[in-house]
């Protein structure tokens, strides 16, 4: 009896993981034709916990969603107005522990790699809004990176993101170039050469 008991407390906690994953304000993930082609998976260098963290290039270019999240002073911004850079753009929170050991490694990205450009921008989908994210990035030090906020997650499910970190690059004319769900070493030989491969893109 016991160990039913057990059994069914560790379902019930599994279900209840995945609709907090998700969140109450959720939107279907488009799945089949909606969702852009893959043309290739990158192999980066380890991730954070082992093995490789593969990076789906896509076959197409699909363009970045023209919908609003916030910066750190409450304004509204889009992904186009960062046009003319390319970005990585990565979706995290504080309750994901994937997404808080990889924040240094995008922290050192932005220092060695970020420029006129490129730019990696984070943000967050954090319930506890820009007081909690802004006290974990201070906790572990971040120096390089802007913070924002994309408040229940829309923009990352309008990008097809099912999980979190998710990372998405965009070109420098905001095209999609394709997405990782997962951690990864982001500040390591393979990243880089990824990274240089979408400074390319768009031009």
């Amino acid at each position: 009896m016991h160990k039913n008991l057990l059994l069914i407390v560790a379902v019930v906690a599994l279900l209840l993981g995945g609709l907090y994953l998700l969140g109450p304000d959720k939107d279907p993930v488009p799945a089949g034709k909606d969702a852009p082609g893959q043309a290739e998976l990158i192999a980066l260098d380890s991730s954070m916990k082992s093995g490789k963290a593969l990076f789906s290039v896509y076959g197409d270019r699909p363009p970045a969603p023209d919908m609003a999240f916030l910066d750190e002073q409450g304004d509204k911004v889009t992904l186009a107005d960062f046009k003319g850079q390319s970005l990585l753009v990565n979706f995290w929170a504080t309750w994901c522990v994937p997404c808080r050991e990889e924040m240094p490694e995008l922290d050192a990205l932005q220092r060695d790699k970020g420029g006129d450009d490129f730019k990696v921008v984070i943000i967050s989908v954090d319930r506890g809004g820009l007081a909690a994210s802004r006290k974990f990035l201070d906790d572990i030090g971040v120096k390089n990176l802007a913070l924002y906020y994309d408040e229940k997650g829309r923009l990352a499910r309008k990008m097809k993101s099912i999980g979190y970190p998710s990372t998405v690059l965009i070109t420098r004319d905001s095209k999609q170039f394709g997405m990782l769900t997962g951690p990864a070493h982001w500040n390591s030989p393979s990243a880089h050469q990824l990274i240089d491969r979408l400074r390319r893109e768009g031009r």
